[in-house]
Protein backbone atom coordinates (compact mmCIF):
# COMPACT_ATOMS: atom_id res chain seq x y z
CA UNK A 1 0.00 0.00 0.00
CA UNK A 2 1.38 3.42 -0.97
CA UNK A 3 1.33 6.18 1.68
CA UNK A 4 -1.33 8.05 -0.30
CA UNK A 5 -3.55 4.93 -0.28
CA UNK A 6 -3.58 4.70 3.51
CA UNK A 7 -6.61 6.04 5.34
CA UNK A 8 -6.06 9.35 7.15
CA UNK A 9 -5.11 9.24 10.80
CA UNK A 10 -7.52 10.54 13.42
CA UNK A 11 -5.54 13.79 13.80
CA UNK A 12 -5.44 14.33 10.01
CA UNK A 13 -9.20 13.82 9.78
CA UNK A 14 -9.83 16.30 12.59
CA UNK A 15 -7.52 18.87 11.00
CA UNK A 16 -9.32 18.82 7.64
CA UNK A 17 -12.74 20.10 8.56
CA UNK A 18 -16.03 18.73 9.82
CA UNK A 19 -15.85 15.31 11.45
CA UNK A 20 -18.39 13.09 13.18
CA UNK A 21 -19.04 13.19 16.92
CA UNK A 22 -17.52 9.71 17.24
CA UNK A 23 -14.27 10.77 15.55
CA UNK A 24 -14.04 13.99 17.56
CA UNK A 25 -14.81 12.17 20.82
CA UNK A 26 -12.06 9.63 20.12
CA UNK A 27 -9.61 12.48 19.42
CA UNK A 28 -10.59 14.08 22.76
CA UNK A 29 -10.55 10.73 24.59
CA UNK A 30 -14.24 10.98 25.52
CA UNK A 31 -17.15 8.66 24.92
CA UNK A 32 -19.36 9.75 22.00
CA UNK A 33 -22.44 9.89 24.25
CA UNK A 34 -20.77 12.12 26.80
CA UNK A 35 -19.39 14.43 24.11
CA UNK A 36 -22.80 14.64 22.39
CA UNK A 37 -24.45 15.59 25.70
CA UNK A 38 -21.80 18.29 26.23
CA UNK A 39 -22.59 19.72 22.80
CA UNK A 40 -26.32 19.67 23.50
CA UNK A 41 -25.80 21.55 26.80
CA UNK A 42 -23.82 24.29 25.01
CA UNK A 43 -26.07 24.50 21.93
CA UNK A 44 -27.29 27.92 20.81
CA UNK A 45 -29.22 29.16 17.76
CA UNK A 46 -26.81 30.91 15.38
CA UNK A 47 -27.52 32.11 11.81
CA UNK A 48 -30.58 29.89 11.43
CA UNK A 49 -28.79 26.77 12.69
CA UNK A 50 -27.71 25.23 15.95
CA UNK A 51 -24.10 25.61 17.06
CA UNK A 52 -22.10 24.72 20.16
CA UNK A 53 -18.65 26.04 21.11
CA UNK A 54 -16.66 24.30 23.83
CA UNK A 55 -12.94 24.89 24.52
CA UNK A 56 -11.97 25.60 20.91
CA UNK A 57 -14.26 22.92 19.50
CA UNK A 58 -17.05 24.14 17.25
CA UNK A 59 -19.98 21.90 16.43
CA UNK A 60 -22.96 22.50 14.15
CA UNK A 61 -26.09 20.48 13.76
CA UNK A 62 -26.69 19.36 10.17
CA UNK A 63 -30.14 17.83 10.18
CA UNK A 64 -30.15 15.38 13.07
CA UNK A 65 -26.37 14.92 13.16
CA UNK A 66 -23.69 16.98 14.87
CA UNK A 67 -20.52 17.72 12.92
CA UNK A 68 -17.43 18.95 14.72
CA UNK A 69 -14.51 21.17 13.73
CA UNK A 70 -11.43 21.86 15.83
CA UNK A 71 -9.79 25.27 16.09
CA UNK A 72 -6.12 25.66 15.17
CA UNK A 73 -5.00 25.27 18.78
CA UNK A 74 -6.14 21.62 18.69
CA UNK A 75 -4.45 20.71 15.41
CA UNK A 76 -1.17 22.63 15.33
CA UNK A 77 1.94 20.68 16.25
CA UNK A 78 3.42 21.20 19.70
CA UNK A 79 6.56 23.29 19.95
CA UNK A 80 9.25 21.66 22.10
Amino acid sequence: MKPSDQPPTEAESCARGWVSVATAAAFLDLSPGRFRRTLERHARKVDGGIEAQVDGVIARKFGRLWRVRFSACWTKPEVP
